[in-house]
């Protein structure tokens, strides 16, 4: 059986990254670096480089965690019983833990648990009471969690200041723009977009200025770095826990300062929160004299409070030093990380990355362990985040993009004004998409974040990535020659199909054909079928790439269909299967709920074993399932966007020759390879390269087909179909060609409803149709 191997192993040898000239000295020791290894099995080559989204937990600790829950019994803490009673001593024996973390007691703060420090906040928000004239002032570079908390206070008559890094000293003057009329000031300890560090002396400065009282965000903060209450006082402390431990990611908190909950009024109250109730007649209740009883409505996560005592007990043996450890190693290897990628440079001389940073990670007193950062070519134009995030998928390296939920300090880095953030709205870029670049400029960014488990080859592997995929070290041929209006050439008079493909399972080998009926969904059979994992999530080859070797084969004439792979005995399945007398299930294709049978226990053993994952099934759609396009109307199969997939035979010559120039001798891309890759439905010849982009309806033969846009390609056109191998290329060439937008061949969809069995036919003449 072939094995394949698609992991940062590979990027070892060809991402070489010499990184011995670079500054660099371990903090942990031998045997906590050992530990961490044992720890972290399941990283074996990944670069996890998100900890700022979500750290990551040890094997150890997920131990603990069963051992305890098996053991225990834990009841509702609001019974009486035995088990409660357990659950409730666990609860607050945790309350106490927390606060020791943080260097204070309950003689000083109260700990509300929330389901995350969003909630903390939005406690704040819906309960602070604002006196007459007072205002809410928030740090602009804040999470938007916390300028959220504006929209509340706004409607409760508050005046709303936002405070830029420009103007963030002056406030603690005698000339404060935020003046003493007092409120509430909010403000991050760290910033989760550039991992800047904000002192905490604002925390009394503040205060010092008039009747305010202060929030403190500490969720980025206190992922990495010790936060010592004993020596300030915000009045409210927002934390998230998985963010610090790995887990629970359903829990949070919010620290209150004893004296600060007389400007918290609560107007709603759940279970467990009150003395007694009065449900009619008088409309009366009495609160509980406790804070924390007062303000966790309902039974509170027990359970994950039960987890969260159990990671403070474990991480306090794993690491020596605790948290003032964990800042040194996680700033040392951001440093590290900066230092690496701030010395690339094209072969002109000039920078590969822009890093949005503010202190050249000169302390870790400035700076957080989070690098942020674009790339731009050899001509200073930029290289869109989602080329790079693709890339990064592709080898297993986990980073984030985009903004962060941090819009403020998002556009200050990035330079855009208001009125350009709003144009980007208006030309329909929102966030959490994947539009990159508008008009040439970044619209987001890549953020690499270290945690505690995070190891130096971590680093190497972002920099050889980002160096093999994207520096320039000889000057190249400009790519613009790859554009629509630049390649005029290998027309015929008569275009014609010249090859057709269907793809029985999605994500698997493709089965040509010479000719193949047609329905309501495309090409009978086409993405018909797909291999899911045991929580019925589609399997690709983006997470799978061996799934390119699985090569099905449709038999219509049998109604069965045969799937082989290297070194196996091949396996048929009918597909006929009546979902009546069948196990039925659901999934999610670009989510959209798809109708699925199971195809039985015998096709799934065959495919776990091929794939070597447990847990797969082969699931086909129901047949009348009618999942429809978002944008358009006709029906699907288990595609993603559109009906047909179509590439012009011209299009990939002209690409191909632009790859030939800056391919790698090992990376196999020309020919039938280049062609395999796209995964296309249909090939013409005959046409101008891309002149397929400007088609809007075509008539291959008698089926008439209209044009759905361009097709975004992913990752997976760097995945050798052949054999399953991992390579840059073709995707650095078409985002380069396209200025970032990472497009090759057309969508199509039938124009109207086709009867059923009507064949397409290789050899067919394809024809423009103009349409009004």
């Amino acid at each position: 059986m072939l094995h394949f191997l698609s992991r940062l192993s590979d990027i070892a040898t060809s991402l070489k990254w010499d990184s011995r000239e670079m500054d660099f000295e371990e903090v942990y020791d031998a045997q906590t670096r050992e530990r961490l290894q044992r720890e972290f099995s399941r990283l074996k080559d990944v670069a996890y480089l998100d900890h700022t989204g979500a750290t990551l937990y040890p094997e150890g600790l997920v131990e603990a965690i069963s051992s305890d829950l098996r053991i225990n019994l834990y009841g509702n803490p609001h019974a009486l019983n035995s088990s409660s009673r357990l659950s409730s001593d666990v609860v607050e024996q945790t309350r106490e833990r927390v606060l020791s973390f943080f260097g204070t007691s309950s003689l000083k703060y109260d700990v509300i648990f929330t389901s995350g420090a969003t909630q903390a906040l939005a406690i704040v928000a819906n309960c602070f009471s604002w006196r007459d004239g007072q205002a809410y002032a928030y740090f602009a570079e804040s999470h938007t969690s916390v300028v959220g908390v504006r929209q509340v206070a706004a409607q409760r008559g508050a005046k709303i200041i936002p405070i830029t890094q420009e103007k963030i000293e002056s406030i603690f003057n005698e000339n404060s723009p935020i003046g003493a009329v007092g409120g509430l000031f909010a403000f991050p300890g760290q910033c989760n977009f550039s991992g800047a560090k904000y002192p905490l002396e604002w925390v009394e400065k503040i205060r010092q200025r008039g009747d305010w009282s202060v929030l403190l965000d500490a969720a980025s903060l206190a992922a990495t770095s010790r936060l010592d209450l004993s020596s300030i006082s915000p009045d409210f402390v927002c934390i998230s826990f998985y963010k610090i431990f790995g887990l629970p990611t359903g829990l949070g908190a919010l620290l209150v300062r004893l004296g600060a909950e007389e400007r918290l009024e609560k107007n709603y109250f759940g279970g467990g929160t009150v003395l007694m109730a009065l449900a009619s007649g008088k409309l009366r209740h009495e609160s509980r004299p406790v804070l924390h009883e007062r303000f966790e409505d309902g039974t509170i996560n027990f359970l994950d409070i039960v987890q969260l005592g159990q990671a403070f007990k474990y991480f306090a043996n794993l690491i020596p030093g605790g948290m003032s450890s964990v800042e040194e190693h996680t700033f040392q290897l951001a440093r590290y990380l900066f230092l690496s990628l701030r010395d690339l440079k094209h072969f002109n001389d000039k920078p590969l990355a822009v890093i949005y940073q503010d202190n050249n990670f000169k302390s870790k007193t400035q700076q957080g362990p989070i690098v942020n950062f674009n790339l731009k070519r050899a001509n200073e134009t930029f290289i869109g985040f989602s080329e790079v995030l693709h890339l990064c998928n592709l080898f297993n390296v986990h980073v984030r993009t985009g903004c962060f939920c941090n819009p403020g300090a998002c556009q200050r880095h990035l330079k855009m004004t208001v009125d350009e953030l709003e144009q980007q709205f208006e030309a329909g870029h929102v966030c959490g998409d994947a539009i990159d670049l508008l008009g040439g400029r970044p619209t987001g960014s890549v953020r690499a974040s270290v945690g505690y488990c995070s190891t130096k080859e971590d680093m190497d592997a972002l920099v050889g990535l980002v160096k093999k995929c994207f520096l320039e070290t000889t000057p190249s041929k400009d790519r613009s020659d790859l554009r629509l209006e630049n390649l005029e050439t290998n027309a015929s008079k008569e275009p014609r199909l010249s090859r057709l493909f269907l793809y029985p399972v999605k994500s698997c080998g493709a089965q040509e054909v010479q000719s193949w009926p047609l329905d309501h969904k495309g090409l009978v059979g086409d993405r018909g079928w797909m291999v899911a994992t045991d929580a019925s999530t589609p399997l690709t080859q983006k997470t799978c790439p061996r799934m390119c070797l699985i090569k099905p084969t449709l038999d219509l004439e049998n109604n069965v269909l045969h799937l082989s792979f290297p070194g196996m005995s091949d396996v048929s399945i009918s597909i006929l299967n009546d979902r009546s007398s069948n196990d039925s299930s659901s999934s999610k294709i670009c989510g959209v709920v798809v109708q699925m049978v199971d195809c039985g226990d015998q096709v799934a053993e065959w495919l776990s074993l091929a794939l070597e994952i447990s847990g797969l099934r082969l699931l086909q759609q129901w047949s009348d399932d009618l999942r429809k396009q978002k944008k358009g109307n006709a029906n699907l199969s288990l595609s993603n966007q559109s009906q047909f997939l179509l590439v012009g035979l011209s299009s990939l010559a002209s690409l191909e020759k632009q790859v030939a120039e800056s391919a790698a001798e090992d990376e196999c891309c020309e020919g039938e390879n280049l062609l395999q890759r796209f995964r296309c439905n249909m090939i013409v010849t005959g046409w101008p390269a891309f002149e397929e982009k400007m088609l809007r309806v075509i008539k291959i033969g008698g089926v008439l087909l209209k044009s759905d846009g361009p097709c975004t390609r992913c990752q997976m056109v760097c995945i050798d179909q052949r054999k399953g191998d991992k390579t840059v290329e073709p995707l650095r060439t078409i985002a380069a060609a396209g200025q970032g937008k990472m497009q090759f061949g057309i969508y199509y969809s039938q124009f109207r409803s086709m009867r059923d069995n009507q064949n397409i036919f290789v050899g067919s003449p394809v024809k423009k149709i103009e349409v009004d």
